[in-house]
C-alpha cells in the first residue's frame, strides 16, 4: 500500500479553513435556493425555471468538487505546482517518454484551481436570480445599483441607498415569514472566499520557477495578478449590466445602441467563456517557462514560439468576448454615471495592453539568467576534469577568481610538466594527445610515449610535484574560503548515465583505435631500438 505524503502543516491548516468556509456557503446557498423555490412569484411573470437551475447545478457541482479537493490539497500528487515543488535545471533536463505523466507533473495546481473554481460558481450562482426578483418586484428596485463590492468598497453615492434596502423585500407576494439568514453576509462571505482563491493562484504557480528565474516568478505572478483584477471589475460590471439592462428594468431608457439589451443568458455564457479564455491564458505563461528554460541552444531558443503564439491568439479570442460587454458597459455608464462601470471599462483596455506588452517582452527576450543550484560532483576547466570529493577538501582561492589560466594552472602543472623536461613554464595550449595516469601515491606512471623518461627529469619533478604540495598546504591553512575545489581521491567516481548518438560512438571507436596505434608503434619503436644497440654491442664485443 502506497504511504500518503503530507505536505506541510500549512496546507493542513489551508483545507481545513476552506472546507469549513465552503461547506458554510453551500449549506446557505441550499437555504437560499430552497427559498426562491418555494416563493410566490406574480402571475404575470414566468416562474424563473433556468435561474434556479442554474443555482442548483452551481452548488451541486461546487460541493461535488470540494471532496474532491481534500486529497490533492493535504497530499503529494506529483505535480510540481500542487506540491508546492520548485523546478530546478536538473528537473529541467529529464527525458520523459510518456506525455501524459508529463502534462500532470507541469499542468495547473489542482488544489488551487479547485478552490478557485468552487468559489466562483458560488458567487456567480445567483447572478441571474437576484436580477430576476429585481425585474418582478419581488426585490426592492434600489438595489438595481447595488453590487456584492458595495458590502465591501463604496463606489457610488447611491450605495449607501442601496445597502440600507438590501435586507428589505416587497411583501406582497411573500410570506410574512422572514429569512433565515442574511443576504449581505453570504454575499460578503462567498466574495472574500473568491479572493482569498484567487490570492492563492497569485502564489502557487509563479512559486515552481522561483529556483530558475526570479525575475519570470515575478512576472508570473503580475500577470495572474491582472486577471485576478479583471474578473473582480468584470464580476461587479455584469451584476449591473444583468439588472438594468439584460432583465430590461429601466423603464425609461432611450435605446442607444446597446448590443444585449434583453439577453441576459447571451451575457451570462459570454462572461463565462471570457473569465474561462483569462484563466486558460494564466496557464499559457506556465508552458511558455518550461519550454524557454527547458531549451538549451541559441537555435531551439531562437525557434520555439509557439507558447507565444497560443498566448496571443487566447488574448484575440476574449478580446473577442470582451468587445459587446465592454461596448454595453460604456453605454450603460453614460447613462447611468456609475464610478464601477468607468473604472471596468478604463481597466479592459488597460488589461489588454498590459497582457499584450508582457507576451512582447517575453518573446523577444532569448537569455535568461538561470539560477543553477546544482552541486555537480565534476567541473571542467579547459578539458580538464576535476573530480570533487567531499571526504578530501583542499581550498584554493585563486581558483575562484575570474582569470581562466589561473584557475587549472596546478592541475595542468602534473599533466604537462613531463613534455618540457627543461623548462619549467606551463603551455599555453592543452595537448590533446596527452595521456597521464596516476598510482597510490598520485604519481604520474603513464607518460607520452613520444618523450623518453630519464632520472635526471624524474628527479625534477618531483621535485616540482612537492613544491606545488607545499604550496596548497600552505594556501589551505592561511587563507580557508567556503568556495572549495577539490582534488580528486583515489577512489574513482562512478560515472553519470549518458546516452550517446552512434556518431558520436563511431568518432570515439576510431579515436580509440588512433590511440592504440599510436601506442603500438612507439612500443615497437622502442623494441627495435633495444635491439639495433644489443646487435651493436655485441658486434663490437
Amino acid at each position: 500500500m502506497a504511504r500518503v505524503k503530507l505536505i506541510s502543516l500549512s496546507r493542513i491548516w489551508y483545507t481545513i479553513i476552506v472546507v469549513l468556509i465552503h461547506l458554510i456557503l453551500v449549506y446557505y446557498g441550499i437555504k437560499q435556493c430552497y427559498f426562491n423555490d418555494r416563493l410566490l412569484w406574480p402571475k404575470s411573470s414566468p416562474s424563473p425555471k433556468f435561474e434556479l437551475l442554474v443555482q442548483k447545478i452551481c452548488l451541486l457541482i461546487s460541493l461535488v468538487l470540494l471532496f474532491i479537493f481534500i486529497y490533492p490539497s493535504l497530499c503529494r500528487i506529483g505535480n510540481y505546482s500542487n506540491d508546492n515543488r520548485k523546478i530546478t535545471t536538473a528537473d529541467l533536463k529529464k527525458s520523459y517518454i510518456d506525455i501524459f505523466s508529463l502534462l500532470w507533473q507541469h499542468c495547473f495546481s489542482l488544489s488551487s484551481t479547485l478552490h478557485l473554481i468552487m468559489s466562483f460558481l458560488i458567487i456567480i450562482s445567483t447572478v441571474l436570480i437576484h436580477a430576476k426578483q429585481i425585474m418582478v418586484g419581488v426585490k426592492d428596485s434600489a438595489l438595481l445599483w447595488h453590487t456584492d463590492f458595495d458590502l465591501l468598497f463604496n463606489w457610488s453615492s447611491s450605495t449607501s441607498i442601496a445597502m440600507s434596502m438590501s435586507k428589505r423585500l416587497t411583501t406582497s407576494n411573500i410570506n410574512s415569514s422572514s429569512i433565515p439568514f442574511s443576504f449581505d453576509s453570504y454575499s460578503r462571505l462567498s466574495l472574500l472566499n473568491f479572493l482569498f482563491a484567487s490570492f492563492i493562484c497569485i502564489l502557487r504557480e509563479p512559486h515552481v520557477f522561483w529556483s530558475i528565474s526570479k525575475l519570470f516568478s515575478i512576472i508570473y505572478s503580475f500577470a495572474i495578478a491582472l486577471n485576478v483584477l479583471q474578473w473582480c471589475l468584470m464580476y461587479g460590471a455584469l451584476q449591473l449590466l444583468l439588472k438594468n439592462l439584460c432583465y430590461n428594468t429601466i423603464e425609461s431608457r432611450n435605446n442607444i445602441g446597446y448590443l444585449l439589451s434583453n439577453q441576459p443568458y447571451t451575457t451570462f455564457f459570454l462572461y463565462l467563456l471570457l473569465e474561462f479564455l483569462i484563466y486558460i491564458s494564466s496557464i499559457t505563461f506556465y508552458y511558455y517557462a518550461y519550454n524557454r528554460f527547458k531549451s538549451s541552444s541559441n537555435y531551439e531558443r531562437c525557434s520555439n514560439y509557439c507558447p507565444s503564439l497560443i498566448g496571443i491568439i487566447i488574448l484575440l479570442l476574449y478580446t473577442a468576448c470582451k468587445m459587446p460587454l465592454v461596448h454595453d458597459i460604456f453605454l450603460l455608464y453614460i447613462q447611468t454615471r456609475l464610478r464601477l462601470l468607468f473604472i471596468t471599462f478604463i481597466y479592459e483596455i488597460i488589461h489588454i495592453l498590459l497582457i499584450l506588452a508582457l507576451w512582447i517582452y517575453l518573446t523577444t527576450k532569448l537569455n535568461w539568467n538561470i539560477n543553477s543550484q546544482e552541486n555537480s560532483s565534476s567541473r571542467f576547466y579547459h578539458g580538464l576534469k576535476v573530480q570533487n570529493n567531499p571526504m578530501q577538501t583542499i581550498s584554493l582561492p585563486e581558483l575562484n577568481k575570474d582569470k581562466s589560466y589561473e584557475k587549472v594552472r596546478i592541475f595542468q602543472s602534473e599533466i604537462y610538466y613531463h613534455n618540457r623536461p627543461k623548462n619549467w613554464s606551463l603551455p599555453l595550449n592543452q595537448q590533446s594527445s596527452i595521456m597521464a595516469t596516476f598510482d597510490n601515491d598520485d604519481d604520474i606512471i603513464t607518460r607520452s610515449p613520444s618523450y623518453p623518461i630519464t632520472q635526471n627529469n624524474n628527479n625534477n619533478e618531483i621535485q616540482y610535484r612537492n613544491a606545488i604540495r607545499k604550496t596548497l598546504s600552505s594556501i589551505n591553512n592561511s587563507h580557508p574560503q567556503p568556495k572549495a575545489v577539490f582534488l580528486r581521491s583515489n577512489t574513482p567516481p562512478i560515472p553519470p548515465v549518458k546516452k550517446f548518438t552512434k556518431e558520436q560512438v563511431d568518432a570515439a571507436r576510431l579515436r580509440a583505435q588512433q590511440m592504440i596505434y599510436q601506442q603500438q608503434r612507439a612500443l615497437d619503436y622502442t623494441q627495435q631500438q633495444q635491439r639495433h644497440s644489443a646487435a651493436l654491442l655485441i658486434s663490437q664485443v
